[in-house]
């Protein structure tokens, strides 16, 4: 059922569309046109192109990651691609079993489905996500942290705020209650 839902499309299209416009500003900022690469090992030829933001601390940098997070599974794209279809099947059934008045729930879910989108758009497009933030506070794990982009933080967030829903509304346990046996 989809009815009474409309805040999980609304994050989910405004994420989307974050994530796309920053991603597109950022690295045509830098001057780099991503459509002209055919190859993974093409691109990372070139020199990397970096814009400091906070001095060495947080930095515009321009990455393509035909992996996941971190580039993990970089290797595996073609399949990563369908993982990613899969996902957004279970976001959506996620939301239909979601009751209208889970309203973070359906933000959290709706990012994660912006997030997952933006990120399919770029590994059908391009030969990898781009990713343009970096964050280096000289201490692990961020000496640097690996660059990300709206689409990873949102999927993140989204996650982290439904496991802490799920933590809140577990029953509690009852410590002081007879135990049976």
């Amino acid at each position: 059922m989809l009815k009474g839902k409309s805040v999980f499309w609304v994050a989910a299209v405004l994420i989307c569309a974050l994530d796309l416009f920053t991603k597109t500003w950022v690295f045509e900022s830098l001057g780099i046109s991503v459509g002209d690469f055919d190859t993974i090992e093409e691109f990372q030829r070139t020199p990397r192109s970096v814009e400091e933001i906070w001095g060495s601390k947080v930095r515009f940098v321009t990455m393509l990651n035909p992996g996941m997070m971190w580039g993990s599974f970089s290797d595996y794209s073609n399949i990563l691609l369908w993982f990613r279809w899969v996902a957004v099947a279970v976001i959506l059934y996620l939301l239909w079993g979601m009751e209208p008045e889970q309203k973070a729930a359906q933000v959290a879910l709706g990012g994660i489905l912006g997030g997952a989108l933006g990120n399919i758009h770029d590994s059908m497009r391009f030969v990898g996500v781009r990713d343009f933030l970096e964050v280096n506070l000289n201490f692990p794990p961020f000496d640097p942290f690996p660059a990300f982009n709206v689409a990873d933080s949102a999927i993140c967030v989204g996650v982290a705020v439904l496991a802490l829903g799920l933590l809140k509304s577990a029953p509690a346990t009852d410590s002081s209650a007879p135990s049976e046996g």
